[in-house]
């Protein structure tokens, strides 16, 4: 095959069609402990494409074919180990080597479903260390599928045999042998490196900026074009690697070459692009690895030796609870505003990466909880002799927040005579558009690394369908991410979806809850609280369809994937029902999505709860109402809110 002759299109869609962050986070959860801890992640999208009232799920089956064939090779291990710290256990290594997805579970909707705003497109468990890994590639693979109109059949080139311990089982009659390699799709190599040009050009010579727009790309093939051309973004001269400037040790990559700073980007999370185009390559943690810690997990070994000297190891989690109660009282905060589980996790962080730290801020508050904890561990590295190398921000004003912190890393690199703290790097993303670089990029602005995903991959009047995989629950207890952003808020515990319908099929909503629950009932009233509304409803379902179906079990097929033909004649079926209310493409009516609340849905070691004076399910009903579920939203025309009223029984 054609396929197996091009080791890039044999590598595609390999287990390194990733960001650099998730192997870091993968040695951070394994330096923890805490690889094989059982978690669940949630892949779905916040906002209809397009201004549309709906979505078509599309790419299940070559997430299906990827995960049969997920497997590190000893190329890909290799190259791993040339990116990661230097004195990285090699039992990590071997553990990668180990991996594959025969405990992973998939739950997901058929193929050609109508998909809506925050219902999971797919459910995904298995070991926290796994379906970690799963996250850029899925979503790569989903995003672009859903609505990439040039797609061609056959799924990821290069399958290869299924991961499965013991020998690897025939692939199911339905499943097509892959094809040789599929026709590549007509990237717009010269459509991105304008717009990485033009990009450079509004960011000014001394900003650095970061291609970061793999999970938002059209594809693995427009994945690697647009890592690979962002980078490019015109002419530059090659020269020897070394003499990063200003580049913290951790963004630097071990490559024998790169391109010298020109009118493109300075590096990409693409691991492929690193190892197939020589890319630099950036990549540090993520939000859902912060909230998978909840400040009880025991580190297998806290201790640290010092950086340069041969003195004694430390306890460098008992040395940073230490350093938090002088960087609280500094700050004027309560030594138990900070979070646990998340200074728990820059700890595993740190253990894993000590020359290499970084911290992401905003996934409680950044000034009461990430900035304190950051400080705490970064002045504990630094009486080791280590040297954090920055902080990440994903949410809220970027550049006031950039403006405080860096206020706040002078008076404490003075309190504490610690110098080098004052100049570390400030890192931004959060999908930054040419307005908004600007701004970041202004005179007298503290941002030193712009991290840009969808705005550099994808044409501005294209935009990616912004899918998102967010870990929901670890161990059986539920995870929620809150961020300076409400509408980035994320609904924690493991959960089923509903399809409630009207008389003669029609369809009235769809409904979230707790996996545990009772499924609804046709004929039954059910109290569901819909998107944007400011209270409950009563809705008496004349039908109920479950949404989601079990297609991977502890890695096995558990039925035969749709063909192509009849995923196309089930879309076609799925839009018959829907309204032309909802098929308008201008000012369609919105489809509505609602919660059965639960009262134990927001008790987790790592969500914060409302006042004890309240009732559980009232305290539910406050922190669920300032979610991008409950955003205020009123109909344009009040003839909808009385007929949609009138259907559900709204009381």
């Amino acid at each position: 095959m054609a396929a197996e002759q091009d080791p890039e299109a044999r590598a595609a869609a390999g287990p390194l069609l990733t960001d650099l962050y998730q192997a870091t986070m993968a040695l951070g959860y394994w330096r923890a402990g805490r690889a094989r801890e059982q978690a669940e992640f949630e892949l779905f999208f916040r906002g209809c494409p397009f201004g549309g009232a709906f979505a078509l799920a599309a790419g299940l089956r070559d997430c299906v074919r990827f995960l049969r064939a997920f497997r590190l090779r000893d190329a890909d291990v290799q190259f791993l180990a040339s990116v990661l710290p230097p004195d990285t256990d090699p039992a990590f290594f071997e553990h990668l080597r180990a991996l594959d997805c025969s405990d992973v579970t998939v739950r997901a909707l058929p193929e050609g479903s109508l998909a809506f705003p925050n219902v999971p497109l797919l459910q995904v468990s298995g070991p926290l260390l796994v379906v970690q890994l799963l996250e850029t590639p899925l979503l790569c693979l989903v995003s672009y599928a859903r609505w990439g109109p040039r797609r061609s059949g056959g799924g990821a080139a290069g399958a290869g045999p299924g991961p499965w311990r013991g020998p690897p089982p025939p692939p199911p009659r339905d499943l097509p042998t892959p094809r040789p390699a599929r026709p590549r799709l007509p990237c717009p190599h010269s459509l991105i490196a304008t717009n990485a040009a033009r990009l450079r050009l509004i960011a000014g010579p001394e900003k650095r900026l970061l291609e970061m727009g793999l999970r938002r790309a059209q594809g693995p093939d427009g994945g690697l074009t647009a890592s690979t051309y962002s980078y490019l973004g015109g002419e530059s001269r090659r020269r020897e690697a070394g003499g990063e400037g200003d580049l913290p040790e951790a963004l630097q990559p071990r490559l024998t070459q790169r391109l010298t700073p020109g009118p493109g980007f300075d590096g990409s999370s693409n691991v492929l692009a690193g190892q197939l185009r020589g890319v630099p390559l950036a990549g540090t943690l993520a939000h859902s690895f912060v909230t998978s810690f909840s400040g009880t997990e025991v580190p297998p070994d806290p201790m640290l030796a010092p950086a340069a000297s041969p003195g004694p190891r430390v306890d460098l989690t008992a040395r940073v609870e230490a350093w938090l109660d002088g960087v609280c009282a500094h700050l004027g905060l309560g030594v138990q505003e900070p979070h646990r589980g998340e200074r728990a996790a820059f700890v595993a962080y740190a253990l894993a990466f000590p020359q290499a730290f970084q911290g992401l801020l905003d996934t409680y508050s950044v000034q009461r909880s990430g900035l304190p904890n950051f400080l705490a561990v970064a002045l504990a590295l630094g009486e080791l002799g280590y040297r954090a190398v920055g902080i990440r921000l994903d949410s809220g004003d970027l550049l006031q927040q950039a403006q405080e912190i860096r206020g706040v890393f002078r008076t404490v690199s003075a309190r504490f005579q610690m110098p080098w703290l004052e100049s570390i790097s400030i890192a931004v993303s959060n999908n930054i558009d040419e307005k908004e670089l600007a701004r970041l990029a202004q005179e007298g602005s503290e941002v030193n690394v712009i991290g840009i995903g969808t705005n550099v991959v994808t044409c501005p009047r294209q935009p990616s369908l912004g899918c998102v995989y967010k870990l929901v629950s670890v161990g059986g207890q539920p995870r929620m991410k809150l961020t300076e952003d409400p509408e980035k808020q994320t609904l924690p515990g493991s959960k089923a979806a509903f399809r409630l319908l009207g008389p003669e099929g029609s369809l009235l909503l769809d409904v979230l809850q707790l996996a545990e629950e009772p499924p609804p009932q046709a004929g039954q009233e059910l109290r569901v609280w819909p998107h944007g509304a400011r209270e409950a409803c009563t809705v008496r379902p004349a039908g109920v369809e479950p949404l989601l179906r079990l297609w991977v079990q502890q890695g096995q097929l558990c039925e035969p994937l749709p063909s192509l033909a009849e995923s196309r004649a089930f879309a076609q079926l799925s839009l018959s029902r829907l309204s032309p209310e909802h098929k308008r493409l201008e000012w369609p009516a919105l489809y509505q999505v609602g919660a059965r609340p639960h009262p134990q849905l927001a008790l987790g070691p790592s969500v914060p709860t409302a006042p004890a004076s309240l009732s559980s399910s009232h305290r539910l009903r406050c922190l669920i109402s300032s979610g991008p579920w409950w955003t205020d939203w009123v109909r344009e025309d009040p003839r909808e809110n009385h007929a949609w009223g009138a259907a559900l029984g709204t009381r």
